[in-house]
C-alpha cells in the first residue's frame, strides 16, 4: 500500500512506516552484523523514515530502502573515521605523527561529527532515494577527508561532497 493513499494519521499509516522500518532494520543488521542493533541505530532509521515519508515519500518500499541506505552510509563513515583515528594512535613515529597532523589529520570532536552528519543528511537529501553504494560510500569519504583538511562547515562539506560525486560520474 503506498503511503498517499492512506491517511497519514491512521493506524494504516502508522503500520505501513513500521513494516518500512522494519524492512530496513532486518536487512540493516544482516549486513551489519549485531554489533549495530542499538538504539542509536533504531532512533535515527525511525527518524529518517519519519522524515521521508513527510516530506512526500508514499511508497513503502522506497521508505524502507532509503532508511537502509542512510544507515549504511552512516556506518560506513563510522568506520571510516575510527579507522582515521586508529591511523594516528598508532603513528609509528612522533615524527610520522606529526607530518599527519600537519597534512591535517584530525581526531574528530562532537562538533566536527555532527557536522559531518549534517552534511550527508544534505546530501541525501537532494539525491535520488536508489543511488548505489559507490556512490554512498564516495560521498561520506569526500565528506571525512574534508573534515580531515579542517572542513567544520556543514554546508561546505556538503558542497564539496556533491563536487566530488559529480566529478566522477
Amino acid at each position: 500500500m503506498s503511503f498517499s493513499e492512506i491517511n497519514p494519521h491512521s493506524e494504516e499509516s502508522k503500520a505501513a512506516l513500521a513494516r518500512a522500518f522494519d524492512a530496513a532494520w532486518q536487512r540493516f543488521i544482516a549486513l551489519e552484523g549485531e554489533a549495530a542493533d542499538t538504539a542509536d541505530n533504531r532512533s535515527r532509521l525511525a527518524s529518517h523514515i519519519v522524515a521521508l515519508a513527510k516530506s512526500g515519500q508514499s511508497d513503502e518500499d522506497a521508505l524502507g530502502e532509503a532508511g537502509l541506505i542512510y544507515l549504511r552510509v552512516l556506518s560506513e563513515a563510522q568506520r571510516l573515521g575510527q579507522r582515521h583515528r586508529q591511523d594516528v594512535a598508532h603513528a609509528p613515529s612522533p615524527t610520522l605523527a606529526a607530518n599527519w597532523h600537519d597534512e591535517g589529520g584530525h581526531s574528530f570532536g562532537p562538533e566536527t561529527v555532527a557536522a559531518m552528519s549534517a552534511a550527508l543528511n544534505r546530501c541525501l537529501d537532494v539525491l535520488p532515494l536508489h543511488i548505489p553504494a559507490d556512490a554512498l560510500k564516495l560521498l561520506s569519504t569526500s565528506i571525512l577527508d574534508a573534515a580531515s583538511r579542517g572542513e567544520r562547515d556543514a554546508e561546505r562539506l556538503h558542497l564539496h561532497a556533491l563536487e566530488m560525486l559529480k566529478a566522477r560520474t
